[in-house]
Protein backbone atom coordinates (compact mmCIF):
# COMPACT_ATOMS: atom_id res chain seq x y z
CA UNK A 1 0.00 0.00 0.00
CA UNK A 2 1.23 3.48 -0.79
CA UNK A 3 1.97 5.90 2.11
CA UNK A 4 -0.35 8.20 1.02
CA UNK A 5 -3.30 5.89 0.83
CA UNK A 6 -2.50 4.52 4.02
CA UNK A 7 -2.36 7.37 5.61
CA UNK A 8 -5.74 8.76 3.56
CA UNK A 9 -7.64 4.97 5.22
CA UNK A 10 -6.32 5.64 8.82
CA UNK A 11 -7.44 8.99 8.88
CA UNK A 12 -11.01 7.95 7.73
CA UNK A 13 -11.28 5.15 9.71
CA UNK A 14 -10.03 6.95 12.68
CA UNK A 15 -12.31 9.73 11.70
CA UNK A 16 -15.67 7.65 10.72
CA UNK A 17 -14.83 5.36 14.54
CA UNK A 18 -14.31 9.29 16.36
CA UNK A 19 -15.79 12.51 14.18
CA UNK A 20 -15.41 14.56 17.49
CA UNK A 21 -11.64 14.32 17.29
CA UNK A 22 -9.07 16.59 14.60
CA UNK A 23 -7.34 13.87 12.70
CA UNK A 24 -5.59 16.89 10.18
CA UNK A 25 -2.47 17.39 12.32
CA UNK A 26 -2.36 13.66 12.73
CA UNK A 27 -2.62 13.12 9.37
CA UNK A 28 0.55 15.51 8.38
CA UNK A 29 2.65 13.59 11.64
CA UNK A 30 1.62 10.31 10.15
CA UNK A 31 2.58 11.00 6.46
CA UNK A 32 6.27 12.81 8.29
CA UNK A 33 6.53 9.08 10.00
CA UNK A 34 5.86 6.79 7.09
CA UNK A 35 8.49 8.72 5.05
CA UNK A 36 10.77 8.64 7.79
CA UNK A 37 10.25 5.09 8.24
CA UNK A 38 10.68 3.96 4.35
CA UNK A 39 13.84 6.35 4.06
CA UNK A 40 15.59 4.35 7.14
CA UNK A 41 14.41 0.79 5.83
CA UNK A 42 15.97 1.82 2.40
CA UNK A 43 19.55 3.08 4.12
CA UNK A 44 19.40 -0.23 6.34
CA UNK A 45 18.98 -2.60 3.54
CA UNK A 46 21.84 -0.20 1.56
CA UNK A 47 24.09 -0.36 4.92
CA UNK A 48 23.39 -4.14 5.46
CA UNK A 49 24.60 -4.31 1.91
CA UNK A 50 28.08 -2.71 3.08
CA UNK A 51 28.12 -5.49 5.43
CA UNK A 52 26.98 -3.45 8.62
CA UNK A 53 23.78 -2.37 10.34
CA UNK A 54 22.33 0.85 10.42
CA UNK A 55 23.48 1.22 13.80
CA UNK A 56 26.92 0.26 13.33
CA UNK A 57 27.28 2.80 10.22
CA UNK A 58 26.48 5.75 12.58
CA UNK A 59 29.34 4.83 15.01
CA UNK A 60 31.82 4.39 12.51
CA UNK A 61 30.62 7.72 10.72
CA UNK A 62 30.48 9.20 13.64
CA UNK A 63 34.08 8.51 14.08
CA UNK A 64 34.66 9.45 10.40
CA UNK A 65 33.27 13.27 11.00
CA UNK A 66 34.56 13.90 14.52
CA UNK A 67 37.51 12.01 15.46
CA UNK A 68 41.41 13.34 14.49
CA UNK A 69 42.33 10.36 12.93
CA UNK A 70 39.33 8.39 13.73
CA UNK A 71 39.69 8.08 17.43
CA UNK A 72 37.20 9.07 19.80
CA UNK A 73 36.65 7.96 23.17
CA UNK A 74 33.13 5.64 23.55
CA UNK A 75 31.38 8.23 25.50
CA UNK A 76 32.21 10.92 23.03
CA UNK A 77 30.96 8.19 20.17
CA UNK A 78 27.42 7.67 22.73
CA UNK A 79 26.55 11.70 22.09
CA UNK A 80 27.49 12.21 18.68
CA UNK A 81 25.47 9.44 17.50
CA UNK A 82 23.04 9.74 20.14
CA UNK A 83 23.14 6.49 21.66
CA UNK A 84 23.30 4.67 24.87
CA UNK A 85 26.62 4.04 26.69
CA UNK A 86 25.21 0.48 26.75
CA UNK A 87 24.33 0.50 22.99
CA UNK A 88 27.31 1.56 21.96
CA UNK A 89 28.81 -1.68 23.52
CA UNK A 90 27.44 -4.35 21.44
CA UNK A 91 28.10 -2.23 18.50
CA UNK A 92 32.02 -1.51 18.96
CA UNK A 93 32.41 -5.39 20.15
CA UNK A 94 30.69 -6.29 16.50
CA UNK A 95 32.46 -3.16 14.58
CA UNK A 96 36.07 -4.79 15.99
CA UNK A 97 35.28 -8.13 15.11
CA UNK A 98 34.69 -6.98 11.83
CA UNK A 99 37.62 -5.23 11.40
CA UNK A 100 36.25 -1.51 11.07
CA UNK A 101 37.28 -0.41 14.25
CA UNK A 102 40.22 -1.29 16.92
CA UNK A 103 40.31 -0.16 20.82
CA UNK A 104 43.05 1.51 22.27
CA UNK A 105 44.56 2.34 25.07
CA UNK A 106 44.85 6.39 25.98
CA UNK A 107 49.10 6.72 26.01
CA UNK A 108 48.15 9.95 28.21
CA UNK A 109 46.00 7.80 30.46
CA UNK A 110 45.61 4.06 30.92
CA UNK A 111 42.63 3.92 31.98
CA UNK A 112 41.10 5.83 29.63
CA UNK A 113 39.76 3.57 26.78
CA UNK A 114 39.51 4.90 22.33
CA UNK A 115 38.14 3.33 19.35
CA UNK A 116 39.83 4.12 15.97
CA UNK A 117 38.37 3.66 12.99
CA UNK A 118 40.59 1.30 10.39
CA UNK A 119 41.02 1.69 6.89
CA UNK A 120 38.30 -0.71 6.55
CA UNK A 121 36.27 0.66 8.11
CA UNK A 122 36.69 4.42 7.18
CA UNK A 123 36.14 2.64 3.22
CA UNK A 124 32.67 2.04 4.45
CA UNK A 125 31.88 5.05 6.49
CA UNK A 126 32.48 6.69 3.10
CA UNK A 127 30.28 4.28 0.80
CA UNK A 128 27.55 4.76 3.36
CA UNK A 129 27.27 8.44 3.45
CA UNK A 130 27.58 8.87 -0.59
CA UNK A 131 24.32 6.11 -0.69
CA UNK A 132 22.85 8.64 2.38
CA UNK A 133 23.52 12.16 0.74
CA UNK A 134 22.56 11.25 -2.67
CA UNK A 135 19.10 8.62 -1.31
CA UNK A 136 18.72 12.32 0.08
CA UNK A 137 19.08 14.11 -3.11
CA UNK A 138 16.75 11.40 -4.21
CA UNK A 139 14.03 11.88 -2.35
CA UNK A 140 14.21 15.53 -2.34
CA UNK A 141 14.38 15.78 -6.23
CA UNK A 142 11.90 18.19 -7.79
CA UNK A 143 11.35 20.40 -5.01
CA UNK A 144 11.20 23.91 -5.18
CA UNK A 145 14.43 25.92 -2.92
CA UNK A 146 11.73 28.04 -1.70
CA UNK A 147 9.53 24.75 -0.53
CA UNK A 148 12.69 22.97 0.29
CA UNK A 149 13.70 26.17 3.29
CA UNK A 150 9.91 26.37 4.29
CA UNK A 151 9.87 22.85 4.84
CA UNK A 152 12.97 23.35 7.02
CA UNK A 153 11.59 26.14 8.32
CA UNK A 154 8.60 23.82 9.58
CA UNK A 155 10.65 20.98 10.34
CA UNK A 156 13.10 23.03 12.71
CA UNK A 157 9.81 24.54 14.58
CA UNK A 158 8.46 20.80 15.04
CA UNK A 159 11.64 19.81 16.66
CA UNK A 160 11.34 22.68 18.98
CA UNK A 161 8.01 21.75 19.58
CA UNK A 162 9.40 18.43 20.70
CA UNK A 163 12.11 19.16 22.56
CA UNK A 164 9.83 21.53 24.77
CA UNK A 165 7.32 19.08 25.53
CA UNK A 166 6.30 17.51 28.78
CA UNK A 167 7.46 14.04 28.58
CA UNK A 168 4.54 11.57 27.31
CA UNK A 169 5.19 9.49 30.54
CA UNK A 170 4.62 12.75 33.16
CA UNK A 171 1.65 13.69 30.85
CA UNK A 172 -0.15 10.26 31.03
CA UNK A 173 0.89 9.11 34.26
CA UNK A 174 -2.44 10.09 35.70
CA UNK A 175 -4.18 8.51 32.59
CA UNK A 176 -3.09 5.05 34.13
CA UNK A 177 -4.21 5.50 37.78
Amino acid sequence: MEISDLVEQTVATWSAERPDIDFTAMSTALKVNLLVTKQLEITNQHMLSLGVTLGEFDVLATLRRHGKNGVLMPTEIAVFAMITPSGLTNRLSRLEKMGHIVRLSDPNDRRISLVRITAKGRRIADLGIEFAAQHSTDILDGVKPADLAAFSRVIDQLIRNVEDQTPTSARTGALRK
